[in-house]
């Protein structure tokens, strides 16, 4: 949908990633040569986690999208898994993966379900996907989650938080209290839970008047790139 003055009406909660990751469309009307979480590398956040031997054992990279966090994790010798909903982007990981020479499993799963991984996984890093689903998928996403991972297994999770103008990039942005609340004993052991920022695109001019047109009050790192409030969600499997 587009407005009188020609820039589109961006509502998160319609994007089609299948769609998006084919052509780059997110709404109609707004066309992106890069997808504005499709940074080419992995979140610093999460760099800093493998960093600290926070990442161990088999991984699970879900929403991985074109792979960025599978393949690095991949290049530094952890057996991951990354899994996503959109074919196209598991197609382009797969690729991606192979032109840099980096071993890892690519397939089309539901988050919601996670069928066939059972009791596979030591880690999970999740890093924009959780506030891509409403409240009730993201009750049977954890629940899948909890499945997939080994007892004392880690889920590293990066997800928008509720703030001013959240409505106008966040698909479903998510509360303090419902994170408490669902990595909860007995199932759960909430580690750690505190605010940060996650890195996007640097912003096409396009993108930035669709942004500017809610007003919403961005923040942008040294290179120009977006920084979005989000929950820093590190949680064990009990």
């Amino acid at each position: 949908m587009t407005a009188n003055d020609g820039i589109p009406e961006l509502d998160p909660t319609t994007i089609d990633f299948e769609q998006a990751y084919q052509g780059g469309t997110i709404v109609e009307g707004l066309t992106m040569d890069r997808l504005p979480w499709e940074i080419g590398r992995p979140q610093p956040l999460l760099v800093e986690f493998e960093q600290a031997g926070r990442i161990t054992g088999d991984v699970l990279d879900i929403g991985c999208g074109p792979g960025d966090t599978t393949i690095y994790l991949a290049g530094l010798g952890y057996h991951v898994t990354g899994l996503d909903f959109a074919p196209t982007a598991i197609e382009k990981a797969r690729a991606k993966a192979a032109e840099g020479g980096v071993t890892a499993e690519f397939a089309v799963a539901d988050a919601t379900v996670l069928t066939g991984y059972d009791g596979r996984f030591d880690t999970v890093v999740s890093s924009a996907l959780a506030h891509c689903l409403d409240p009730e998928q993201r009750q049977a996403h954890v629940a899948a989650l909890r499945r997939v991972m080994r007892p004392g297994a880690r889920l590293i999770q990066f997800c928008f938080s509720e703030a001013d103008f959240s409505d106008t990039y966040a698909p479903y942005s998510i509360g303090e209290d419902e994170l408490r609340a669902t990595f909860r004993a007995p199932d759960w052991n909430l580690t750690e839970l505190r605010a940060g920022k996650l890195t996007a695109i640097k912003p096409s001019p396009e993108f930035k008047a669709v942004m500017d047109r809610s007003a919403a009050q961005l923040e942008f790192d040294s290179a120009g790139s977006m920084l979005l409030p989000i929950w820093v969600v590190e949680a064990e499997r009990v």
